[in-house]
């Protein structure tokens, strides 16, 4: 029975992209990724629904079909009310031949996984704890239970994913392997979604040379073999910057909607992304000053568009104050101190250090973050590509919530040295795929600004 999670996955995810109007046509590459992501979306949306409604773990598949039924109902009458004209792309048949090896080299990855069980560091103790406690403990000891979780507030979206497959190979006792499936495959769908992003905007040689980046990255390749949620998060980053951008670039409001279910699946995968929001944000108020604003501005129906992250937002908050599970960001932690306590207290010892740990890893040739660097430098030598047209509000944004997260880490109760080996890297990892993106399309708008021989040589 567990072979049905690897057909309803994607299934919903094309039902979910009919509704959104989009086609395979309209971008073979991208389409995969991102009928992964709304799969995950909805599977994950489904099984909340069935715990929400007590059924037993034999029925869960009736919810997600009742989705299913749902989101084909609103695709059919999307595609009779308003049939779209796909843009034209070519992929090119090497950069396929790139894109179908890197997928079978983080297969590789994936496959590797099962070489040890899912049962330590945050993937046993915070995911996949949760993930179990869904079906043995829910609902009357689920609370009571999650005082042995970590991070007992984080975001549903992984659990939930691995406690359907859990619920297909048998409670209570539990498979240790089959169960990071899913949360896998979002990283393999990162790499597509990645080299789709790339390929739109640059020729194939340098779009494979930067998509190449990510598929390296040792954070990636480990991603792959187990069930974090940062790659999760990275994948919603990827999709909701790519989604904005060609609603920017073409006018095409389809992708707007996707950038939007983009950022919900990365607020329903891990708490930072509530910090890339607020960055957002702040990001949206700076550029109106200088840069002409999304078509509509903050418009009512612009603003629509945030539905899906409110939604998971709300729900989220809703759920943690429900079952008493409180962030350690906010006291949650032995100290019994916020961040902001702790920030005010460790900022002259911590700050020194942070900065010097991000230099570095900018200069580390093993790992592909020289690339936050390379986007910073970008956006000097070429200010007018990169703070003043449509890339400031994202470049601005990548860069707030790369402070961002500095800042969480002054702020943390853990010591300095033991949270940056078990986490630094891999948590700025969630950006490091957007900053990737980014730094392709800052050389697209450079090449397309350079003028030609011939205009270069008028007097």
């Amino acid at each position: 029975m567990s072979a049905l999670f690897a057909t309803l996955t994607p299934a919903l995810g094309v039902l979910g992209m009919r509704a959104l109007g989009l086609r395979w046509r309209d971008d073979r590459l991208g389409f995969c990724a991102w009928a992964w992501l709304l799969g995950c979306l909805l599977l994950g949306l489904g099984v909340q629904l069935a715990l929400e409604l007590h059924l037993p773990p034999g029925w869960w598949w009736t919810a997600p079909l009742v989705l299913a039924g749902l989101v084909g109902l609103l695709g059919s009458r999307v595609t009779a009310a308003s049939p779209l004209a796909s843009p034209s792309h070519t992929i090119g048949r090497g950069y396929t031949v790139f894109v179908l090896l890197g997928v079978a080299l983080a297969l590789l990855f994936v496959a590797a996984g099962m070489d040890r069980p899912c049962i330590e560091g945050d993937e046993g103790n915070i995911w996949s704890l949760k993930a179990k406690s869904l079906l043995v403990d829910w609902p009357a000891q689920f609370a009571a239970t999650q005082v042995y979780n970590l991070h007992p507030d984080y975001p549903q979206l992984n659990p939930l994913l691995q406690a359907w497959v859990y619920a297909w190979t048998g409670a209570p006792d539990f498979v240790q392997f089959e169960n990071r499936w899913p949360v896998q495959l979002c990283n393999v769908a990162l790499f597509v979604a990645v080299a789709s992003a790339l390929r739109r905007r640059l020729p194939p040689w340098p779009a494979a040379a930067l998509a190449a980046l990510v598929l390296l990255e040792p954070e990636f390749q480990s991603l792959c073999r187990t069930a974090y949620a940062d790659g999760m998060v990275a994948l919603g980053v990827v999709v909701a910057l790519d989604g904005l951008q060609r609603w920017r670039e073409h006018g095409d409001r389809r992708f707007a909607w996707l950038g939007a279910f983009g950022l919900a699946f990365a607020l329903w995968s891990k708490n930072e992304t509530m910090l890339y929001l607020v960055a957002a944000g702040g990001a949206a108020l700076l550029t109106r000053l200088w840069v002409p604003s999304l078509a509509g501005g903050f418009s009512r129906r612009n603003l629509r568009l945030l539905l899906p992250a409110v939604f998971v937002a709300g729900y989220s908050m809703l759920w943690n104050r429900r079952f008493g599970m409180r962030s350690d960001l906010f006291g949650n932690n032995p100290t019994g101190k916020s961040m902001f306590a702790l920030m005010a207290e460790q900022w002259p010892e911590r700050v020194p250090a942070l900065c010097g740990e991000a230099l570095r890893l900018f200069v580390d040739v093993g790992h592909a973050h020289v690339v936050f660097a390379l986007l910073l430098l970008g956006a000097v030598l070429a200010p007018r590509a990169a703070l003043r047209s449509a890339m400031a509000l994202p470049v601005l944004t990548l860069g707030a919530s790369f402070v961002g997260l500095h800042v969480v880490y002054v702020g943390s109760f853990l010591p300095l040295r033991f949270h940056l080996d078990t986490s630094y890297t891999r948590v700025l990892f969630q950006l490091l795929p957007a900053a990737v993106v980014l730094l392709g399309c800052l050389l697209a708008e450079v090449v397309a600004a350079r003028p030609t021989g011939h205009t270069a040589s008028r007097p």
